[in-house]
């Protein structure tokens, strides 16, 4: 924790949100630097301040190597390079350091087009650098972890302990069981330090103290954390799909190709439920009498369903941009360019089932309509589903334009998990126009994971 640390990232300047966060980093709108930092500040900054699970690879350098590297970065000083999310990024700058370090290797050739970190780490342990790997949870995962045996009326003493520790005398909570009190108490602790970046440092610091003291008297059980799989045993980034299906009684093949990364019903092992960044996704349709069409090109497509409990209540949200096929007039599908994002909360109905509701907003470049671009309200809710196949997805979705134009649609898509690089998904959607009748569609799609 005493050591330093050698960090590429990006430059930010000012507070952006989230979503803004979000594409700016995708379209190069920040700078990249190197930096050498305290290590423990890095921790603090991904592990505590983002909330960020972290994983450390120890690597197998000689002192010489590392020497070498150094010398490097330090030509490099000052230096600003091009930072985009899913190709010049920290990942692939670590890169060439190493290649830098260790003479002879090649670590950099694997990426000509995107370097997503868990791939560039497969490569690190491919040419043998990796000797050990620890887990840091983050203060999120440890608070929730540290909550999880805690039943509603328990939980409620959390919340009221964080606001007020002077609770902590509280008739009724004295009553407790010692070791639920424990537990409590040290919950409440991890809640505050969870706000800490949030409010005032003297308000959190007393409130802290005063917990700090309760739990020094009536310690809880060591915590348990559950470490989760390696992000890198998780599918590969790129995704080569291959589906035939039928729309409005007429059958099609559809070949696609996603440079990046991962989806709502994509196999799980390696992420997280609820999480999906897709870069860069083409489709081409293929109907009967050979008639090929341009179905989608999703230059970006986000979501972050984390879902809301009695402690957290994170925002949900999405963000996507590209152009797509919609309903039109007399059933025809014309091709549109589209912004859209929205926002609102997820919630855990029972083990790996969550519901989420959002608002949404988009902006339309339709030859269909009269206006250069049409704006849209509407929504998109649903439900998520981990089950013994893989996931399922249920979900309502509807735009409502500022013209008049209300567009809706249903879709159901399940996933069977074949294989850590394998998997088949069965996809049903009803979309429904003031300007065309309804139109069903069904496929069944191969994607393979390969990078």
């Amino acid at each position: 924790l005493l050591s330093y640390a050698l960090n590429f990232g990006a430059f930010i300047e000012g507070d952006d949100n989230s979503i803004l966060y979000a594409w700016r980093g995708l379209m190069g709108g920040y700078p990249g630097l190197f930096a050498l930092v305290p290590y423990r500040e890095k921790l603090s900054e991904y592990n505590r301040l983002e909330n960020r699970d972290l994983w450390e690879y120890r690597l197998n350098l000689t002192a010489e190597e590392t020497a070498r590297m150094v010398e490097h970065v330090w030509e490099l000083k000052q230096i600003r390079f091009d930072y985009f999310f899913f190709d010049e990024n920290c990942s692939y700058r670590l890169l060439e350091l190493l290649e830098i370090a260790r003479p002879g290797i090649e670590l950099t050739e694997h990426f000509p087009l995107t370097a997503i970190p868990t791939d560039t780490v497969r490569a690190v342990k491919g040419a043998g650098l990796i000797e050990r790997i620890d887990y840091r949870p983050s203060r999120e995962r440890e608070l929730l972890a540290r909550a999880e045996p805690l039943d509603s009326d328990e939980q409620a003493w959390v919340l009221r302990l964080n606001e007020n520790p002077a609770q902590l005398d509280d008739a009724d909570f004295l009553a407790l069981p010692a070791e639920r009190r424990a537990l409590i108490q040290d919950a409440a602790f991890r809640l505050a330090r969870y706000h800490a970046n949030d409010e005032e440092r003297s308000s959190n610091a007393q409130r802290s103290f005063q917990l700090l003291g309760a739990i020094n008297r009536n310690p809880p059980p060591p915590l348990q954390v559950e470490r989760p799989p390696l992000p890198e045993e998780g599918h590969e980034s790129r995704t080569w799909q291959l589906a035939g299906g039928s729309r409005d009684d007429r059958a099609f093949a559809e070949y696609g190709l996603r440079m990046a990364y991962h989806d709502l019903n994509d196999n799980l092992d390696g992420f997280p439920l609820g999480a999906q960044i897709e870069i860069f996704q083409l489709k081409l349709r293929q109907y009967e009498n050979n008639h090929w069409q341009l179905q989608r090109l999703d230059l970006a497509n986000i979501r972050s369903l984390t879902p809301r409990n009695a402690l957290l209540q994170p925002l949900s949200w999405q963000v996507g941009g590209g152009l797509e096929r919609v309903l039109g007039e007399d059933g025809d599908s014309p091709l549109v360019g589209h912004i859209s994002g929205g926002a609102g909360a997820t919630w855990q109905w029972r083990d790996n089932l969550l519901g989420f509701a959002l608002g949404t907003a988009r902006l339309e470049y339709n030859e269909d309509f009269a206006a250069v671009v049409s704006p849209a309200l509407g929504f998109n809710s649903g439900l998520l589903w981990r089950n013994p196949l893989g996931n399922l997805s249920l979900e309502a979705a509807g735009d409502y334009f500022h013209n008049g134009e209300v567009r809706r649609r249903l879709s159901l898509n399940q996933q069977w998990e074949v294989s850590r690089n394998l998997g088949l998904r069965l996809s049903a959607q009803r979309e429904f126009s003031q300007l065309a009748n309804p139109v069903n569609e069904v496929k069944l799609e191969l994607r393979w994971y390969h990078y």
